[in-house]
């Protein structure tokens, strides 16, 4: 999978011990909008999570999407994306927070279940939410702008771009 996009803040020291995690996420539209998980923040995400031993891409996608939004994916239609490479100080400790998020384009079927959160999902408000590409960016932006240059959000809004610049491409 190739890297699309590589945010290392190089705000660290390189001999601080590191946090590695993979997360996989799905870019899923629905109905024309794209499916993203919120909290009660206003803090957006594609649905998605991290790889938990003994698992690849694909079933953390179809264990992640099911969990966050209750729908299941068609495996058949999983394309790859891209590779989103994050690099920082950890916020919680004196750690590197090294992440790397691989993303699939997916469809699901229409039947939807119930979400499964985690409790701390729960506890932050987890939701889902349907929004066009460019309401998406337009909210991502305003949150941005408000709440201030958070990695997440940073990240966020530079993935929702490259999805709208692949999309517009097509």
């Amino acid at each position: 999978m190739d890297t699309i996009l590589i945010m290392d803040e190089q705000n660290y020291d390189n001999h601080l011990e590191e946090i590695f995690r993979v997360a996989i996420r799905g870019i899923i539209f629905v109905d024309g909008k794209l499916c993203m998980i919120e909290d009660s923040f206003g803090k957006m995400k594609l649905p998605g999570g991290g790889m938990e031993s003994g698992e690849d891409d694909v079933q953390v996608l179809i264990r992640e999407v099911k969990e966050e939004t209750g729908y299941d994916v068609i495996p058949t239609s999983i394309k790859p994306f891209g590779e989103i490479e994050e690099k920082r100080l950890s916020i919680h400790e004196p750690m590197i927070w090294h992440q790397i998020n691989r993303l699939y384009f997916c469809d699901v079927y229409p039947e939807q279940g119930q979400c499964k959160y985690t409790r701390n999902e729960k506890d932050f408000g987890f939701h889902q939410v349907f929004y066009t590409i460019e309401e998406a960016l337009e909210k991502n932006k305003n949150m941005l702008e408000n709440k201030g240059r958070q990695a997440w959000n940073q990240r966020q809004y530079k993935t929702l771009l490259l999805i709208k610049d692949f999309l517009d491409q097509k």
